[in-house]
């Protein structure tokens, strides 16, 4: 009879669509075509308030002129009743009037004219009067076509300060989203690789700490996460395919030859219990090597681990256990895994050592559980194997090869790792170095 292999059917990756237009092509032109929109309204905006301002400028300045003149050319004449004269004595600054007109009038008759005829049109002058003696009238014109042509070259400055400007701040965005979208880009890429089973290496964190560079942070731990997630997966169908053929072949066998009537019930029933128990034990381990924590790490005492794992050996085990070094030493962890770890490497040391197993904490950057025993210790090109599921260095010693892998994923998931070496004289060190607690100071 031949046992078939467990198979595990590998999921097919199911590639996401790309964004038309280009990795973020969409975004990067609304982007563009926002700020376009955002330029010419400010440049707009900032010309028009501009020019509101510089023509209130100039039409404030204008009538300072005009009543400066006219306050001048009113000093000049010489008013009787009959008529109105200009002294050019009082008028010194002839020169200054060159842009002004005047006329002196009284009942629509014109007495006097300055500086040229007077304009009737409305259109390219500004305009005032002022009431004489004996009811004549001043009145004063000053041209605005200087002031009108500065406006126009101001609107000219400003239409021409429009496209560079668009153009400027252009450049700069596309310069700029490109420095801030890169981080996107690099995350939407990492997307794309994981949608399809392949793990990326971490994504840049930008410097600083904005929101973006909070991403990136999450987004790592979440890749980590779910390749964790996925691994164990994958080792749990791997280790349940290899190990379960032999004991479920083993009940296949029993069962079968119970049904035919070669064994008695008598015969069939222990070794299909004893092949019950190991399909639990094992079962077990392998639901242990696969699972991850579902909170938070938390401070642990190592001494107090360690006197609790003590204590479920029993008394003659016990009174081979010695306790040293730094016990009031904390870990960041989770303490049930941390009794897991130690249990297995203090009862695997005891298995093999017939004399006492020493336990020392080191404090240092890590912390350091060293477990010595003295039995045959292994071969040098042995020690790296050791952790790997399933290995079994001495088949005739009890045990299914997953303690001290379970062990090392342990080290693992609490950010240590899982070392050993021989002693001299004989036996064998294993060390367990884990992450120490530190103390936030405020």
């Amino acid at each position: 009879m031949r046992v078939l292999p467990h198979k595990t059917v590998p999921a097919i990756p199911m590639p996401l669509p790309k964004p038309r237009g280009g990795l973020l092509g969409g975004f990067r032109s609304r982007l563009m075509l926002s700020l376009s929109a955002v330029v010419v309204l400010t440049a707009l905006l900032v010309g028009g308030l501009g020019f509101v301002r510089f023509q209130d400028t100039l039409g404030r300045e204008a009538r300072q002129d005009l009543e400066s003149v006219t306050n001048a050319v009113e000093q000049a004449l010489i008013i009787t009743p009959e008529q109105a004269l200009l002294d050019p004595s009082r008028l010194p600054r002839l020169a200054e009037l060159g842009n002004s007109r005047f006329r002196v009038l009284r009942a629509e008759q014109v007495f006097l004219e300055i500086g040229g005829r007077f304009p009737t049109e409305a259109a390219g002058w500004l305009k005032t009067e002022r009431l004489l003696e004996q009811g004549f009238v001043l009145q004063a014109a000053l041209e605005t076509r200087s002031q009108n042509e500065a406006l126009q070259a101001f609107w000219r400055t400003e239409l021409l300060a429009l496209p560079l400007s668009l153009l400027l701040a252009l450049v700069a965005a596309y310069l700029l989203f490109g420095y801030l979208m890169r981080p996107v880009r690099h995350l939407t890429e990492a997307a794309h690789a994981i949608a399809q089973q392949r793990f990326p290496k971490p994504v840049p964190v930008p410097p600083g700490q904005d929101e973006l560079s909070d991403l990136a942070k999450s987004f790592n731990r979440m890749t980590q996460a779910v390749e964790g997630f996925l691994e164990r997966e994958r080792n749990f169908a791997r280790y349940t395919s290899h190990e379960l053929r032999t004991p479920l072949a083993t009940l296949r066998v029993q069962i079968e030859a119970l049904e035919q009537g070669l064994l008695s019930p008598e015969e069939s029933l222990p070794p299909i219990k004893a092949s019950l128990e190991r399909l639990e034990r094992l079962l077990a381990g392998l639901l242990a090597l696969t699972r991850s924590p579902q909170r938070d790490p938390q401070p642990v005492e190592v001494g107090l681990t360690l006197r609790s794992v003590v204590e479920n050996f029993n008394p003659e085990e016990r009174s081979r256990i010695t306790l040293e070094g730094d016990l009031e030493a904390r870990v960041l962890g989770y303490e049930e895994l941390l009794q897991q770890a130690l249990g297995n490497l203090v009862g695997n040391a005891l298995k093999f050592s017939p004399e006492p197993v020493q336990i020392e904490v080191r404090q240092e950057a890590m912390i350091h559980i060293h477990i010595l025993d003295r039995g045959p210790g292994v071969r040098e090109e042995d020690l790296p194997r050791l952790g790997n599921p399933f290995l079994r260095l001495q088949p005739r010693v009890e045990g299914m090869g997953l303690g001290l892998a379970l062990v090392r994923h342990i080290a693992i998931l609490l950010g240590g790792r899982l070392e050993f070496r021989n002693r001299a004289g004989g036996g064998l060190e294993a060390i367990l170095s884990l992450p120490r607690f530190e103390v936030k100071r405020a």
